[in-house]
């Protein structure tokens, strides 16, 4: 839920377009699996983490930009015995803390510590319900039964009322057939997807998270079929199913996925950027710096004019993303419709009483929906 301290920066960032209103945080450069899609664990393994009392420091740093919120991501935020720790250290200073993880690694013990900590909202993911598949996109035997382990125990441990726990679904060539199915499945688990277009990069590439895989490339020859599971996305959306994505941010992933092309323009670092696990200021979690969080002078660097005005040449030269978090705030600050749909969604999430799931539960609720909607049904 959200705090008044944390509508505030909203509001301001609603109305000055200049203000911190999302923050995504590195906290491990490590990570227990290799997704086929993902290259952030090679491209930070000469980085050293921030131990506990930088992380403290940090935290107050953050806390005089005027943030409010902060999103522990990795690599994987629980490779980190001290996560609870980390949590209590941002929540200290009323900065609202969500978790991104691949669920893997957590234990009812270990939930229920972080909850007691001061996580507000969690994302887990899932890009498949063919354990198989999920298998092969982690590159770890097992992976989806215990990912469905995961979601079993945030259903019966998290609230279940006014809460959002989400699934980040990547949208590949892999896996695009089964994304209405991933939809219907989410919602009945009474979660909220939140589907992102993968992000591909090629050998000359410098981002950071982006790999170079053809596998979940897509060809012309698929471009009817994009539209035609994005139209049905839509379509759900309208008729109550639990799709976090926008509107907007729905009608544009297609040409993302089919050309790269984007139709919005990015406000990184005014009203977002991203923290490396060495504590390096990134405009994104693709773009590196050298701009360390933690010297001396950092704050005042931070509040000069040339601070933002050398990051936005940085930023400007970009191709550009849909990664979901960017897009969709900058959509909510700009976009009037997106604006007044947030605000309902929230309005919703909030009166939403959800019914607990066992592991069990979740098994038989798979094989359901994929009686449910066969491979071919929308394409």
């Amino acid at each position: 839920m959200i705090n008044v301290k944390t509508a505030k920066t909203f509001l301001k960032g609603v109305i000055t377009k200049n203000s911190p209103m999302y923050v995504q945080f590195a906290i491990s450069k490590g990570c227990n699996l290799k997704c086929q899609m993902c290259s952030a664990v090679e491209s930070r393994k000469h980085e050293k983490e921030l131990g506990l009392p930088e992380i403290e420091k940090l935290a107050s740093i953050l806390d005089k930009m005027g943030v409010t919120m902060i999103i522990l991501t990795g690599g994987e935020p629980f490779l980190r015995k001290d996560i609870v720790e980390v949590i209590k250290a941002f929540s200290k200073h009323r900065i609202g803390v969500r978790l991104q993880t691949n669920g893997l690694l957590i234990s009812g013990d270990k939930l229920k510590a972080v909850i007691e900590a001061g996580i507000s909202e969690v994302t887990i993911s899932l890009d498949s319900l063919e354990p198989e598949k999920q298998d092969f996109i982690n590159q770890k035997s097992g992976s989806w039964h215990e990912i469905i382990r995961t979601i079993a125990l945030f259903s019966q441990l998290f609230p279940i009322k006014g809460n959002m726990t989400g699934i980040n679904t990547v949208v590949s060539k892999l896996n695009l057939h089964e994304i209405p199915s991933m939809v219907d499945f989410i919602t009945q688990v009474g979660f909220y997807v939140s589907l992102i277009p993968v992000h591909l990069g090629d050998i000359d590439s410098n981002f950071i998270v982006r790999k170079e895989n053809k596998q979940f490339a897509f060809s012309k020859e698929d471009h009817g079929d994009i539209d035609k599971i994005y139209s049905k996305v839509i379509e759900m959306k309208r008729a109550g199913y639990h799709v976090h994505n926008s509107y907007r941010f729905l009608r544009e992933s297609p040409d993302f996925l089919k050309h790269k092309k984007i139709h919005w323009k990015c406000d990184s670092p005014d009203l977002y950027f991203s923290i490396s696990p060495s504590g390096k200021f990134l405009p994104c979690v693709d773009i590196d710096t050298d701009i360390n969080m933690l010297s001396p002078d950092f704050l005042k660097l931070y509040f000069s004019k040339d601070f933002k005005r050398d990051l936005r040449k940085k930023v400007n030269e970009c191709s550009g993303c849909m990664y979901a978090c960017y897009p969709e705030i900058t959509f909510f600050c700009r976009d009037s419709r997106v604006f007044f749909e947030r605000l309902l969604q929230g309005f919703k999430i909030s009166r939403f009483k959800r019914r607990e799931k066992t592991y069990e539960d979740l098994l038989k609720l798979t094989e359901k929906i994929k009686e449910k909607y066969p491979a071919t049904s929308f394409l």
